[in-house]
């Protein structure tokens, strides 16, 4: 399952998103970003199917304003409560309800219950139609707009945000293990107040004058075509920079087939299987047609890279940012420095086929939580074996379920029912690898009961299997 704080922000989208306007946030250290007119980017390499990824660029909309205007407004709605009524289950009354451990042996008493209280910040469609009459555009604008503005880079707006009114503390156990061999793990996780659980985002226009889409719009564009200018363009802004080199592939960050203002997907644009099966061998493609000895190099160092989140998340961030900005990585000491090395060509510049690969491969391995990934660090070092079979059990479950928004048994097929009712130790590894999933193998029946929550976590450990087994067959 998700981390403690995911698995609340997440259980609170459940209830205040049906349709999925809001955005949740992966992680506590990026809990203080993304409040309301903060202005984000998609990163160079997210996927379709676990999540939109947003960067936040340290820019405020008032910071290409005009200064000499009021201040923009917020409006607050809640509190709302969520509290744990059964461990395991959600229920919804006046005050929704949602659980946020993972899995609960024993009793819990009326103390131990967290409740998280939380309000939703927005802005209001009036508030936008009365800053975009009474805010012109700043002149001239910052330079990060500007470069934004030469790459042909979209730019967003955060238009909503759900914040905690107060600290919480959340506690997940597990019980691993039956009878004197079984223990408890309990971790508990402080979420302090204003922390942000969960934002939505609508697209910026920048013409001669600015606006918001509140309603969503793929063909628009934050900024005009080259062949336009209006006046606030930077100097030349019709024709490129000699030398200056734009990322056609990740500039379109396959926005086109994303709804334009948030991460959900609405109607018939929900994707399929087929679709996350060629968006994933495409990148596996890319991964594999190099030297057989950096590819080896680079699943040994990933062996170390998954021991540690923070590391993994700031390797991630250094090749983000390179190859969004087109320099050479910075230098920095130890194993992060010798991944980028190994990805730059001669001159120092990244290998953008292969950099990109594995961005897309990081983006992966950082949705898992950090059990999944110490579970992928077992198939990889002890098991590489059963990783084929594991491949083909994630495959066979997703191409069951992608679509099915609701809990449902379903069942494997018999070679693959074989391989994880087999009586060794791979039996017990395949079953914790799905109960962190929340498929829990039910009654005496070989079948399973698909947790629609699950969806996009088994989409990244897909990719993640796919692409490691690549590296691994090449090595």
């Amino acid at each position: 399952m998700a981390s403690a704080f995911e698995w609340a922000a997440k259980n609170v989208i459940q209830e205040l998103s049906k349709n999925g306007e809001l955005i949740p946030v992966d992680s506590l250290n990026s809990s203080t970003r993304f409040s309301p007119y903060c202005l984000v980017r998609k990163k160079s390499r997210s996927s379709l199917f676990w999540g939109p990824q947003y960067i936040c660029l340290n820019l405020n909309l008032k910071d290409i304003l005009d200064p000499n205007s009021p201040e923009p407004e917020v409006t607050q709605l809640g509190p709302f409560h969520f509290n744990d009524e059964l461990p395991g289950q959600v229920s919804a009354s006046v005050e929704v309800a949602a659980s946020v451990q993972e899995k609960i042996s024993g009793q819990i008493s009326e103390s131990d219950r967290p409740v998280l209280e939380v309000k939703i910040l927005t802005v209001s469609p009036t508030t936008w139609d009365c800053l975009q009459k009474e805010r012109k555009l700043k002149t001239p604008e910052p330079s990060l707009i500007q470069e934004l503005r030469e790459r042909g880079e979209n730019l967003y707006v955060v238009i909503e945000a759900v914040k905690t009114q107060k600290k919480t503390i959340l506690k997940s156990s597990r019980k691993k293990g039956e009878g004197q061999g079984g223990f408890n793990t309990v971790k508990t996780v402080t979420i302090p107040e204003d922390s942000i659980l969960a934002f939505q985002v609508a697209k910026l226009i920048i013409r001669d004058h600015w606006s918001v889409l509140l309603l969503p719009d793929k063909n628009q564009k934050t900024f005009p075509p080259k062949d336009v200018c209006y006046s606030t363009c930077v100097p030349s802004p019709c024709r490129m920079e000699p030398g200056l080199q734009i990322f056609p592939k990740f500039s379109n960050n396959k926005a086109g087939r994303r709804n334009a203002s948030h991460g959900g997907f609405q109607g018939d644009a929900r994707p399929g299987f087929e679709q996350l099966q060629a968006e994933v061998e495409k990148e596996q493609f890319s991964l594999t047609m190099q030297d057989g000895k950096l590819q080896q190099f680079l699943l040994q160092a990933l062996l170390g890279f998954l021991q540690s989140e923070q590391d993994l998340l700031d390797l991630e961030d250094m090749l983000e940012q390179s190859l969004f900005s087109g320099e050479p990585p910075q230098k920095v000491e130890g194993k992060t420095d010798d991944i980028l090395s190994n990805l730059q060509d001669q001159n120092g510049q990244l290998m953008e086929e292969i950099a990109g690969a594995f961005l897309y491969l990081l983006g992966a391995l950082n949705a898992l939580s950090d059990v999944q990934r110490q579970l992928l660090i077992q198939l990889l070092e002890k098991k590489e074996e059963i990783l084929s079979q594991e491949v083909e059990l994630v495959k066979e479950i997703l191409k069951e379920n992608f679509n099915q928004t609701k809990e449902r048994p379903f069942s494997l097929p018999s070679e693959l029912l074989s391989f994880v009712q087999g009586q060794d130790e791979n039996l017990t590894f395949t079953c914790d690898l799905l109960e962190e999933y929340g498929l829990w193998l039910s009654g005496d029946e070989p079948q399973f009961t698909w947790n629609p929550s699950a969806l996009q976590s088994l989409c990244a450990l897909y990719g993640s299997l796919v692409m490691l087994q690549a590296l691994t067959e090449a090595c």
